[in-house]
């Protein structure tokens, strides 16, 4: 009984669940279930949630640090983090194979998807070096180079609310209400880090 409840509880279950939705997105839109603004906006939102879960598990533990929920969120925010990569991954895919070289070249100077390129760039080395193997081998650099994330998730942010600017609904109030929770949790998180780091300096 041990083992199954281990098993479900795996790291093997939440990379499954994580990737039954990109998976079911990409057999879909190859059988033309899903068309091309379709799979773009659903990864779009699955890469920014995953991403903003990944950045909201150390301000949620520190915020309630007996919590099960934001424990399990902490220890398992590196696989949120590849997660908010793959779909990213998903979502780059699927706009590169729809448009010719020329029209990518055209649309890079567009800041609404300028900034989702940078935003990708970044995560690239982020994705590389989620291993246990890297975290060992970097050591207190691996750290420092995980703290590109905030900015790629400012350039994230920046992108989404721009092309729904752009959008038919000329709205940007999804990329707002997805991203406000995670830069008041983050406000509260450095708030809070600094008081522990003030009150370690005055012991």
């Amino acid at each position: 009984m041990h083992n199954i409840k281990t098993f479900f509880t795996s790291k093997y279950i939440l990379w499954l669940i994580l990737a039954i939705p990109g998976t079911l997105l990409t057999v879909n839109y190859y059988r033309d279930q899903v068309n091309y603004d379709m799979i773009m906006h659903i990864t779009g939102e699955f890469a920014g949630r995953m991403l903003i879960i990944s950045l909201i598990a150390t301000p949620l533990k520190l915020l309630f640090p007996k919590g099960k929920i934001a424990k399990w969120l902490l220890r398992n925010r590196r696989f949120f983090g590849v997660a908010a990569f793959s779909y990213t991954l998903l979502h780059t895919i699927f706009y590169v194979l729809e448009y010719p070289f020329k029209t990518l070249i055209n649309e890079f100077s567009d800041v609404a998807i300028f900034t989702g390129w940078i935003a990708f760039f970044i995560f690239i080395p982020l994705a590389i070096t989620s291993t246990n193997t890297a975290i060992r081998k970097m050591g207190k650099s691996w750290k420092k180079l995980q703290r590109w994330v905030y900015l790629a998730a400012i350039l994230a942010f920046i992108h989404w609310a721009l092309l729904g600017l752009q959008g038919t609904e000329k709205s940007a109030a999804a990329a707002i209400v997805h991203f406000i929770p995670v830069i008041v949790l983050q406000i509260y998180r450095i708030w809070k880090q600094q008081i522990i780091k003030t009150k370690t300096s005055l012991k």
